[in-house]
């Protein structure tokens, strides 16, 4: 089913906006803390350093991607459906949590790299 061309326009601006937000906001991590930004974030400490590389002109060239460059890391159903289970306190929803991401694997360097031809 294809999107009228305004409201097709109007997504793809979007996911600009959320990916530039993202590469910012994944800059700012690794450059404040690099090691709590990679866990964070779920990067491999190589894709993190390329992130830390990547000039003005790159991380605006990358967030024009008409995908989402930031994925959802909880992609197990049943893992998902435990974390959200509304009768645990919420300290102990945010431990499961904690768990839980520590546990997801980390964003390898391809994933960045098909996204940019100059690194």
């Amino acid at each position: 089913m294809t999107q009228p061309p305004d409201i097709e326009s109007s997504s793809l601006r979007e996911i600009g906006d959320v990916n530039l937000n993202y590469l910012v906001l994944v800059q700012r991590l690794l450059r404040e803390d690099f090691a709590v930004g990679l866990y964070r974030t779920g990067l491999s400490e190589e894709t993190g350093r390329i992130f830390l590389q990547l000039s003005f002109q790159q991380t605006v060239a990358l967030a024009s991607s008409t995908t989402l460059l930031c994925g959802f890391r909880l992609d197990d159903a049943s893992m998902l459906a435990a974390l959200t289970h509304s009768g645990l306190s919420d300290s102990l929803q945010q431990a499961r949590m904690t768990m839980a991401m520590a546990k997801a694997p980390a964003i390898k360097l391809q994933a960045v790299a098909a996204h940019t031809g100059s690194i």
